[in-house]
């Protein structure tokens, strides 16, 4: 019997947000192979990636208006045409994370507030704060530059439409965006407009992401990145597993293609999820196991906050907890809504997440297979049975 526990998130996003889902579908596409066939364990060479310098970060300011028009059925249970306006005082450039935006040449995180039309006109389609983080960015979209936005931290940012204007503050960028909503027995149109201007913060540096760290790790992971940037986001078998760069339990950042050489289990998981608790007790006697036959495997887990916040990252002080109670012995990351963008699509959920989904990646970091929840009396076997298929076994 499978136990998953199915957390459909979408239903809670905000209607003045768009966001486009740019995951594709499992199998749609499949990257060429690593050329090194890398023998267990190790490293592979690296590829003559040069690292950018780093730079300070950059940022967008200012402000959108979105206006309600309610059609007839609205009207009549007493919805009122409205408007409401935020303000974006900083959004300041975020360090990778490029998952969450892969069109996006860059894009920021910071604090939006709606300083008018809270009380009488947000608040009849939404339930959020008025004062919330939200992701803004820039990118391309067939040669002209687009304007990107999610009113979510760490969820994937959606195409708000081309930009007019160059970013200054005498010609700021200027973009507009429009949905729709079904509210009662009525609906309503939703049109946005807004003005950024951009600048930069001396003192918040952005550092190349897609070069190794270069540095040992505390808890002694290896550090095998062979550099270079994420061809694609989107899940395919056979095509190289994007990499991620994260927090683990030393408080140390480390890249998912650190552990390039050996079998991965990425397992994303939630600390309030019974299944992923139960699959993490028994993952240390596993590997182990697995080793004994002479297999090495390192279990990854991604792990968010919550079931209900399914797009933010765990604490430092969950992640001991997590460790504490379940013996897990592999990396535990803090999932900064990773897991949330590139395995859904894959795993063939049409919405949300199921907990634990686990990925399978063999040693020159192709993704080989999947396998979700806890499988009463083996709940390894699905996982294990790729990867002998995939040595031959």
């Amino acid at each position: 019997m499978t136990w998953a526990l199915l957390l459909a998130c979408t239903g809670a996003q905000d209607p003045d947000k768009d966001t486009v889902d740019d995951s594709g579908e499992p199998g749609d596409s499949a990257a060429d192979s690593a050329d090194t066939d890398v023998a267990e364990g190790e490293c592979p060479p690296g590829n003559g990636y040069v690292a950018a310098a780093p730079h300070a970060a950059r940022t967008l300011a200012g402000s959108a208006d979105w206006t309600l028009d309610f059609d007839a059925a609205a009207e009549a249970q007493g919805y009122a045409d409205c408007s409401y306006h935020r303000e974006y005082a900083e959004m300041v450039e975020v360090e990778g994370h490029r998952w969450a935006c892969p069109a996006c040449h860059w894009f920021t995180l910071g604090e939006a507030s709606i300083a008018e039309g809270y009380e009488d006109c947000y608040l009849l389609i939404s339930i959020s704060d008025a004062v919330r983080n939200e992701h803004l960015g820039l990118g391309e979209v067939d040669g002209a530059l687009h304007f990107w936005r999610s009113g979510s931290e760490n969820v994937a940012l959606g195409d708000m439409g081309a930009v007019t204007g160059t970013g200054s503050a005498a010609d700021p960028f200027v973009a507009s965006w429009d949905d729709e909503g079904e509210i009662g027995d009525g609906t309503f149109t939703l049109v946005a407009s807004g003005a950024f201007v951009t600048g930069e913060r001396a003192d918040a540096e952005i550092a190349d992401v897609d070069a190794p760290l270069g540095t040992e790790s505390s808890c002694g992971w290896p550090m095998c990145n062979p550099g270079g940037p994420t061809e694609s986001y989107v899940l395919a078998t056979g095509s190289t597993f994007p990499n991620a760069r994260l927090v683990d339990q030393c408080d140390e950042q480390v890249d998912i293609w650190d552990f390039w050489g050996r079998y991965l289990v990425i397992d994303s998981s939630a600390p309030d999820c019974g299944p992923c608790i139960a699959i993490a007790q028994e993952e240390a006697a596993w590997v182990a196991a697995m080793a004994a036959e002479g297999i090495e495997v390192e279990w990854i887990t991604l792990l968010n906050s919550t079931l209900g916040a399914i797009n933010l990252p765990a604490t430092s002080e969950q992640v001991d907890e997590w460790i504490e109670g379940t013996g897990t012995t592999g990396a535990v990351l803090q999932d900064e809504g990773f897991a949330y963008a590139v395995m859904p699509a894959y795993a063939g959920y049409d919405s949300g997440m199921s907990y634990p989904t686990m990925m399978v990646v063999n040693r020159d970091m192709q993704l080989i297979g999947w396998d979700g929840g806890y499988n009463g009396d083996d709940p390894f076997g699905v996982v294990e049975g790729i990867i002998l298929e995939d040595l031959g076994n």
